[in-house]
């Protein structure tokens, strides 16, 4: 690259430096300008992340000098950065990932950002840094909380798949499975609340583990439910270590204020010729279930007959089918709140179904069997349909609600109308497409891709916003988020419970907020209960919420009322909303 030929290049080039340093004085990202492959500026924050006692000591190094001697996949940083500087001169603009080295040895990762500067003989760089370590922190902590259940730290399901996989193909003897469900453990979050719960399965989950030990593999399935994977004990001794289990399982639990009594079910199932990894647990589950229905011991093991018997459960899908037809499935509407203001600006559509014999029923009991039989799909249109009658009764009736969020499924997405049934059905109640919003899970994005992202961006361009739930349970990349049309994201209930008693969930909590921040989407933290949690996550400037600190889901008259009531009681003095 050739040098300064005259005055002229040399007269402005200063003057774009002076500008430079005008509009950038106060940049949180590190700048340089590179003139041929050295830095001819550099900015106070480049001398700061760096280790440099000013930006004047960066003037006259070249990338390399400030970089490893090496970047990832064994190029040298010299080398390389001489061609990311010819990139960027070829395309006028050139964006890669970089790593710098503060003088300390440590390294950054950083987002670099080159932009041609022409001038009248010559081109100059200005290149901007961003320090990516935040970013690949947190993503790390996700990447390693996808296999650990994060509040009681065992390994979680897809843990558990992985290693009784990889026992399963090389099998060296018996193995039994034995699956583990608390009963009636939602009676105890309703009565003692979701806190009192999460410490029953803390104290249960330190039990299993003293006496588990060295004998198996111990794991969280989900919820409630645990599973041990016992090898080289016979059919006989599985179950009868699980007798042995249960009895100790029983005993009562001791918590601050009270003693709890703690009754279990125990499923056991015993390795068969040819049967995989998922059969297993599926096999160990259906027992545990079975045993919880049983007026008799809470222990069974999973037969031939017992199989015969769950065949008929199948019904199920039958009696789904029925129940759409004859419209026994309704909504109740969670407030989603204003941080800020205290003011509820929305409502979560939530499904639950009027069963003619078994009462009302949550999605955790028929939405698996929805999903695998398809009906999911009719079912999210009914979902659509009765919750944009709602919110046409809601803004009819001048309620000042900003928008009504329902949850998609994998099945809607892959029917390929979602769209434009979506949009029909919102002109025909004269819903605007903004009042709207679908929530996908992170698990659903990972499994879709494209497919989903598609359909996505077409909601996306006709108004109805995006959310992402359960967020951090999944492992996304920031990186992969700023590619989707992604509006808001809904940090998961499990990392704001354990906000007073873990400090590594507070800190992902923060990194969360900032960085979907940075990448202009709104925050709901899912799971408030408690008024610390409501007066960090407003300090962290998260902007809503959702929890039973101010109401569980409710009938709509109930919403109604409660909508405005905390008008009322707190917009004398306005504060704005997001």
């Amino acid at each position: 690259m050739s040098r300064l030929t005259g005055s002229l290049t040399e007269t402005k080039l200063l003057e774009y430096l002076e500008v430079i340093r005008v509009l950038f004085a106060n940049s949180t990202d590190m700048m340089w300008v590179l003139f041929g492959d050295r830095f001819i500026w550099s900015n106070a924050e480049s001398a700061r992340q760096l280790g440099f006692d000013s930006p004047d000591s960066l003037v006259g190094l070249t990338p390399g000098d400030i970089s490893p001697e090496l970047q990832p996949g064994g190029i040298s940083s010299y080398k390389r950065a001489l061609e990311e500087i010819q990139s960027a001169i070829d395309l006028g603009h050139h964006r890669f990932e970089w790593f710098h080295q503060h003088t300390n040895g440590d390294l950054i990762p950083c987002e670099i950002i080159l932009t041609a500067i022409p001038l009248v003989n010559d081109v100059a760089l200005l290149a901007i840094g961003r320090n990516l370590s935040l970013v690949k922190e947190v993503e790390q902590r996700l990447k390693r909380s996808q296999f650990v259940d994060v509040l009681t730290g065992l390994p979680n399901r897809r843990a558990l798949v992985r290693s009784l996989e990889a026992q399963l193909s090389e099998p060296s003897g018996p193995l039994s499975l034995v699956c583990i469900g608390l009963d009636q453990f939602k009676r105890i979050n309703e009565e003692f609340g979701f806190r009192t719960g999460d410490k029953v399965l803390k104290l249960v989950a330190r039990r299993l583990a003293g006496r588990v030990g060295e004998q198996g593999d111990l794991g969280r399935f989900h919820g409630d439910t645990f599973v041990v994977v016992l090898p080289g004990k016979t059919h006989a001794q599985a179950l009868q270590w699980a007798e042995a289990l249960l009895e100790f399982l029983c005993e009562p639990i001791s918590l601050a204020s009270f003693t709890l009594g703690l009754q279990c079910s125990l499923g056991v199932a015993h390795l068969k010729e040819s049967e995989d990894a998922r059969t297993l647990l599926q096999h160990a589950e259906s027992a545990m279930f079975q045993a919880k229905r049983s007026s008799g011991p809470r222990l069974c093991c999973y037969s031939a007959r017992l199989a015969a018997e769950q065949a008929q459960e199948r019904n199920l899908v039958n009696e789904m089918r029925d129940a759409l037809e004859r419209k026994e499935f309704f909504l109740v509407y969670q407030p989603v709140f204003h941080l800020n203001s205290g003011l509820i600006t929305g409502a979560e559509a939530l499904l639950r179904w009027r069963h003619p014999l078994r009462g009302v029923l949550s999605p955790d009991a028929f939405i698996e069997q929805a999903e695998q039989s398809g009906q999911i799909v009719e079912m999210g249109r009914q979902v659509l349909e009765m919750a944009c009658v709602q919110m046409r009764r809601w803004l009819d009736l001048g309620l000042p609600l900003k928008q009504m969020s329902i949850n998609i499924s994998v099945r809607q997405i892959e029917n390929g109308d979602l769209v434009e049934s979506m949009l029909d059905i919102l002109e025909r109640h004269r819903i605007p497409p903004e009042c709207m919003e679908v929530e996908v899970t992170e698990s659903m994005l990972l499994q879709q891709g494209k497919a989903m992202a598609a359909q996505l961006w077409k909601l996306r361009q006709a108004g109805v916003a995006i959310a992402i739930d359960d967020f951090g349970t999944g492992y996304s990349s920031f990186g992969r988020l700023k590619t989707l049309p992604v509006d808001r994201v809904k940090i998961d209930r499990s990392f704001v419970r354990e906000l007073e008693n873990d400090e590594r969930n507070a800190s992902i909590i923060q990194a969360i907020i900032a960085l979907a921040h940075n990448l202009e989407m709104v925050v709901t933290a899912e799971g408030i209960e408690t008024d610390y949690q409501y007066q960090f996550l407003r300090s962290q400037r998260c902007e809503a919420g959702q929890g039973y600190l101010i109401s569980p889901p409710v009938a709509p008259v109930r919403f109604e009322h409660l909508v405005r009531q905390r008008w009322q009681k707190f917009s004398r003095s306005p504060v704005e909303t997001d």
